[in-house]
């Protein structure tokens, strides 16, 4: 919730700054310029991607069955970029997780990456040796 009060008044600031020069140069007409600037709305496009990815870390609970979470950390690039979704699935010994952004298309934002963080319950495993892997960022761990 945050994130989306940053960036309207992000997109608020911009457009008053770009509106306060434009004027003050007197090279365009106030009414052009508010029929083209405008909030993101849900027919806009957006950009779809992986979300970078610093650093993965596999918990393993001290119980039976042993209980599986993942912890990442990442980043958001922009001020415009927001988390979208995170997916996981397993195969045999490898578990996948994907998380991604989306950040509306052709929007001037701030570069100001954002720490982001999250925890993904894997579950129980059994006994054997996994890899974990997040965005491309690849984690061995043993359930013993």
């Amino acid at each position: 919730m945050k994130t989306i009060r940053f960036q309207s008044l992000h997109r608020r600031l911009l457009f008053v700054t770009v509106i306060s020069v434009l004027y003050c140069i007197g090279c365009a007409n106030i009414d052009d310029i508010l029929k083209d600037i405008g909030e993101p709305s849900e027919g806009d496009r957006v950009i779809i991607a992986d979300m970078p990815i610093g650093e993965v870390e596999v918990l393993l609970a001290e119980s039976d069955p042993v209980q599986v979470t993942v912890e990442v950390s990442g980043w958001l690039p922009d001020s415009c970029t927001t988390h979208r979704q995170t997916h996981s699935a397993r195969d045999g010994n490898t578990i996948t997780i994907q998380i991604t952004t989306t950040r509306p298309e052709g929007f001037a934002c701030a570069t100001v990456a954002t720490e982001y963080q999250e925890t993904v319950v894997v579950g129980p495993l059994p006994a054997g040796d996994y890899t974990v892997n997040v965005n491309g960022v690849e984690q061995e761990f043993r359930v013993d």
